[in-house]
């Protein structure tokens, strides 16, 4: 659906259309003009008339043509680098939306079963007060955790409905309906297959982004070479033909030299020399940030991975709540135990959903950092 639908997708392949045109432009080789001349001579008698026609066609010599279509052809490359990257970045985007829309699913879900639990629980509070049996202290006690639990479950509700209305945006064009769209992959943590040291080498030899900026290195080493040539003079040479009145006619050769008196282009040779050194630093600065980056990002799934199996007792939390409910009713529980049994619960849940997630979304990140080799690939 992302790939057929979204929008954004969409305009980041206009965008590269875009760059792949201006390359198409600098590439372009100067057009022929034709000149016409008509010449009508008259001092009495005789009348003299001629008529020439011209073309006037500059010639580069010194292979600034070549230069520039070889130049253009990395440029047209680096531009389907950039779009390939960012098209990665919006489906780790997209990846990411979609197991926070899970997490905030069922945590709506462990919500509802908190307000189930409560609202059972109340509705015998109110019949025993009825009996004599609760104080009103407690009955408003319940009403409180209700209110409280029902505030709860309207918030996560609204933030399901962004995220929704979000994912959909990435996946959807207006002639989608989002409701016929269904969100229904669930999650779990599994472990990473690869070291670090390997994720970081993959990475400098796959980033997609790294293989454009050596592309625009390329291109920007090429332009300068051109404006150096741009120094000397061009050729234009004009061929044409003659006819006269007095019957004579002919061809007509001839050629003009620009000469670098005034401007010898030596603002775009500073420019191009500038932009091409800048381009290779920013390769390095950029390699650097990568290794640093999934470094961070690793140690970051590592962290959390840990902290999974460390949590995997919460395994059988769903259980408490119920436990919980069945002793307060039998008297086992005090209302406060009760209360402490739901709030556990929920805690309990959220945070066992919640790593799940974040692990999710780390791994996303990783694969994206690595160009690809966690998942993108497969």
């Amino acid at each position: 659906m992302f790939r057929n639908n979204s929008l954004e997708r969409m305009l980041l392949g206009y965008d590269r259309e875009a760059q792949q045109g201006n390359a198409q432009s600098y590439k372009a080789y100067p057009n022929p003009e034709i000149r016409v001349y008509r010449e009508s001579l008259n001092a009495g008698t005789p009348i003299y008339n001629e008529t020439t026609v011209q073309i006037s066609q500059p010639l580069e010599l010194l292979g600034q043509p070549f230069l520039r279509n070889k130049s253009a052809s990395a440029l047209s490359e680096a531009a389907r680098l950039g779009f390939d990257y960012q098209e990665q970045a919006l489906v780790a985007r997209l990846r990411s939306l979609y197991v926070q829309h899970w997490y905030i699913s069922e945590r709506l879900a462990v919500v509802n079963q908190a307000l189930q639990t409560v609202h059972e629980v109340r509705q015998s509070a109110l019949a025993r007060k009825e009996e004599g049996t609760y104080s009103t202290v407690q009955l408003l006690r319940f009403n409180i955790e209700y209110g409280k639990y029902l505030r709860l479950r309207d918030e996560i509700q609204s933030e399901l409905t962004h995220t929704k209305s979000r994912l959909i945006l990435l996946l959807a064009s207006d002639d989608t309906k989002a409701e016929d769209i269904l969100f229904t992959e669930s999650f779990s943590v599994d472990a990473v297959a690869y070291t670090e040291e390997s994720i970081i080498e993959y990475a400098l030899h796959h980033r997609r982004d790294l293989k454009q900026i050596e592309q625009l290195i390329v291109a920007k080493d090429l332009q300068y070479d051109v404006e150096r040539r741009e120094r000397f003079p061009d050729l234009n040479l004009d061929l044409g033909y003659k006819s006269q009145s007095n019957g004579s006619e002919g061809l007509v050769i001839g050629g003009s030299l620009k000469l670098p008196l005034f401007n010898q282009n030596k603002g775009n040779v500073i420019k191009t020399r500038a932009q091409a050194r800048g381009t290779a630093i920013e390769l390095e600065l950029k390699k650097i940030t990568i290794r640093n980056e999934v470094i961070a990002t690793f140690q970051k799934v590592s962290l959390l991975q840990k902290q999974w199996k460390d949590m995997q007792g919460l395994s059988g939390n769903v259980s408490l709540l119920e436990t919980a409910r069945i002793s307060y009713q039998e008297g086992a529980y005090s209302l406060l135990e009760l209360l402490d049994a739901t709030e556990a619960y929920l805690e309990g849940q959220t945070l066992f959903y919640q790593t799940i997630t974040e692990y999710n979304q780390a791994l996303f990140q990783l694969d994206l950092l690595s160009g690809g080799k966690l998942f993108s690939n497969q």
